[in-house]
């Protein structure tokens, strides 16, 4: 890092010299021209001045040619009458030059351009003298030129010097400046901090650490699940599997009446529909866990949702004597309509099987009195309840409060891990509120930015 910021430093400066020495040769060349053209026109206005009061003869003068103009007189027909460096006869006719024509229409012109007789860019200043003829005074750009390329060799050495220069203290600097950075302590960076402007940075290398230290956490923790998740499965599918291989050795070597070989093979379709309940539930959390991402959201209506699952439940629950009642009518949500059901049927499958004989489940749909939240579904039972310090359990994979009784009635204790998958793929709020021997309500909130208003 360092080489490159010095090379990169050095760079910068070395353009910035290189365009500044352009920039000052620009305005030189540019300031000189002026000076070149201010120069000449004076010096045209002082020579038509001195023709006007004595002729032509004061152009015999020796002193007039001391520096590096030209002077020419021409007739308004264009012909050459004088010139103080070519022989006058035998010069072209300067009529259509462009600073006598503009002379012959103006009084004065002037012209920059390449010199067809001395093959280098001349200023040619021309004015009206009082006998009509043009006067006109030229001065070659040879000298600006000369002195710009005379300072070339100084600019060229002093651009070294400075590039030089800056290399030595641009190495100091980086080194003092790079030297507290390479000594941050990446693991907790905010402990020393060095430059005040690095704070952003070394606060967001903070947070991110904390991130990793929290995703790593939950790795640890997710790991750990994994591995109680698999032994549960393990130990839940072989106490039904079990199970049957034992009524099944029983019956097939003779060891149990005939009269009572129905209820042995009920008892294996029993354990065998548990054991396919189980299963199927695995592959209901799976599929949550794998292809939450892949799940196509669309306008779910919950209405129609719970009305379906309550009438599915409905033959159970008559049995038992059990009521179920809906109220309220809300919007449809955007979410997966197939967990919402899973949802749905879960909480209201268990508020039948963990109810009294004769109790009842009551389904409450309304709008979210939380903020963020657009919809509330609750469901009310009038079951055992939970106890206090298990509530925040429930919702563990193979987690059961009254375990004896979940197995009478072929729970599976991944019900409500189901309902808490589908709650984080939609960001629903779960809460539960229950008392023992009196009834269990859990809330679903499912938030604004889900609801769809309907057409």
């Amino acid at each position: 890092m360092k080489r490159k910021i010095i090379r990169n430093t050095v760079a910068i400066v070395a353009a910035a010299v290189i365009l500044t020495f352009l920039a000052v040769t620009f305005l030189m060349y540019t300031h000189s021209v002026e000076l070149l053209k201010l120069g000449t026109e004076n010096e045209a206005e002082t020579l038509k001045a001195a023709i006007d009061a004595e002729g032509t003869d004061f152009l015999k003068s020796e002193t007039l040619f001391q520096d590096s103009r030209r002077i020419t007189i021409v007739n308004r027909e264009g012909e050459v009458l004088y010139d103080s460096v070519a022989d006058a006869l035998s010069m072209d006719n300067h009529k259509a030059r462009p600073e006598i024509a503009q002379a012959i229409h103006q009084s004065t012109g002037a012209s920059l351009r390449d010199s067809d007789t001395l093959d280098k860019k001349v200023y040619y200043y021309a004015v009206t003298l009082d006998d009509g003829n043009i006067l006109r005074v030229s001065s070659s750009m040879d000298s600006i030129y000369q002195m710009i390329f005379s300072m070339a060799p100084f600019m060229a050495l002093l651009i070294a010097a400075i590039i030089g220069i800056s290399v030595v203290i641009i190495y100091i600097e980086t080194e003092r400046m790079v030297r507290p950075i390479n000594e941050i302590n990446l693991d907790k960076p905010l402990e020393e901090p060095t430059y005040e402007e690095f704070m952003p940075l070394l606060t967001r290398m903070d947070h991110q650490n904390e991130r990793i230290r929290m995703q790593l956490e939950e790795l640890k923790q997710a790991e750990g699940m994994r591995r109680e998740f698999s032994a549960n499965v393990s130990h839940e599918l072989k106490t039904p599997l079990i199970a049957i291989s034992g009524y099944a050795e029983i019956i097939s070597r003779n060891m149990v009446k005939k009269e009572d070989i129905p209820e042995f093979a009920g008892r294996i379709y029993k354990e065998a529909t548990r054991m396919t309940t189980l299963i199927e539930d695995i592959i209901k959390l799976s599929r949550l866990d794998e292809q939450s991402d892949m799940m196509p959201f669309e306008p779910v209506d919950l209405n129609r949702v719970t009305k379906e699952v309550v009438d599915s439940l409905q033959a159970v629950a008559r049995q038992r004597k059990i009521t179920m009642t809906i109220d309220g009518d809300v919007p449809a949500i955007n979410g997966v309509r197939q967990v919402i059901y899973e949802m749905i049927y879960n909480l209201c499958d268990n508020a039948v099987k963990y109810n009294r004989d004769g109790g009842s489940v009551h389904i409450l749909m309304e709008p979210s009195p939380k903020e963020g939240y657009a919809v509330r579904w609750s469901v009310w039972d009038t079951g055992i309840g939970v106890p206090e310090e298990e509530q925040e359990r429930i919702f563990e994979r193979f987690y059961r409060v009254d375990k004896s009784h979940s197995r009478e009635t072929g729970g599976t204790g991944l019900g409500l891990a189901i309902v808490k998958h589908g709650a984080n793929l939609h960001r629903a709020l779960l809460t539960i509120d229950s008392k023992l021997g009196e009834g269990t309500c859990i809330m679903v909130e499912f938030p604004q930015m889900e609801c769809v208003v309907d057409t």
